[in-house]
């Protein structure tokens, strides 16, 4: 259950299926606290379905991925691309910050550009599939932008006071739109 590469993930089969015994790829998907035993968990392999009737029991949170062992720890290699990258990004480039500001500045840039950057993201997604990748993300950057700058706001937000938590309190029930 640790956190390698697919080809570690075989190699380390290898070894432990010559001595008789059988390897199961099994990936952490979150945190283990404070999920602790239900953390979500992948598995691949050969082995993966007995594995997962067994976790079950404990109780855990297993589920067989597709595909040869190692699969499961693809994903998670994948995903930690982001993840990992999310942390470094943010420690690098917003040393410091004052989250409940910023959060609650960049939710109020949506709510006045939002049909404004919706369009600019339209043509991130055209442009990105231009070049033959999926723009999953830019078109769902443009359903939030477009759902936000679409609310309607019954008073100016003070960002020194602001909380987002608050606002997303105020502008969720319903997110009613402007006609």
């Amino acid at each position: 259950m640790n956190s390698c590469a697919p080809s570690s993930k075989r190699q380390a089969a290898e070894t432990i299926e010559a001595a008789g015994a059988r390897y199961v790829d099994v990936a952490v998907m979150a945190p283990v606290y404070p999920q602790q035993n239900l953390a979500p968990l992948l598995l691949a392999g050969p082995h993966a379905a007995e594995a997962e009737q067994l976790l079950k029991a404990l109780p855990m949170s297993p589920t067989v991925v597709e595909g040869p062992l190692g699969s499961a720890s693809s994903i998670k290699m994948i995903r930690s691309i982001m993840m990992k990258g999310m942390e470094a990004l943010t420690a690098e480039c917003y040393p410091g910050i004052d989250w409940p500001f910023q959060s609650a500045y960049n939710l109020e840039r949506s709510l006045v550009h939002g049909a404004r950057r919706a369009a600019e993201m339209r043509e991130v997604a055209k442009t990105v599939t231009d070049l033959g990748f999926p723009s999953d993300m830019a078109t769902a950057t443009v359903a939030w932008q477009e759902r936000l700058g679409a609310v309607e706001r019954d008073k100016e937000l003070d960002l020194e006071a602001a909380d987002y938590r608050t606002i997303v309190a105020d502008i969720t029930p319903g997110l009613r739109r402007k006609d």
